[in-house]
């Protein structure tokens, strides 16, 4: 959740986790998070719907390896595996900051 200071709708003053409740404010770096987007288009079940999850860097890995260890059971029994899952950088674009 973004609460923003009076005045300034665009910047936000602070980032709170959807997850945990906790600012992901981190000292001189500003607001560290991470997002979990979706915009439902026709045809799906929530046709028109738009979330947007706001995450502390804790709960973010938290959720990418719940991810993993639901992909890992859905493969677990397949001769060749799933080799993604076998990668740290599952869902990764990029180390760099730019995607």
């Amino acid at each position: 959740m973004k609460l923003t200071p009076s005045g300034q709708p665009e910047e936000a003053g602070d980032v709170v986790c959807d997850m945990c409740g906790v600012s992901t404010r981190v000292g001189e770096a500003g607001v560290q998070f991470g997002k979990l987007h979706a915009a439902w288009g026709e045809g799906a079940g929530h046709s028109g719907e738009v979330y947007e999850l706001h995450l502390c860097e804790g709960c973010f890995f938290s959720v990418v390896s719940d991810i993993k260890r639901t992909r890992w059971a859905s493969v677990m029994l397949e001769d060749e595996g799933d080799e993604i899952l076998k990668n740290d950088a599952f869902g990764r674009v990029s180390t760099d900051g730019a995607e």
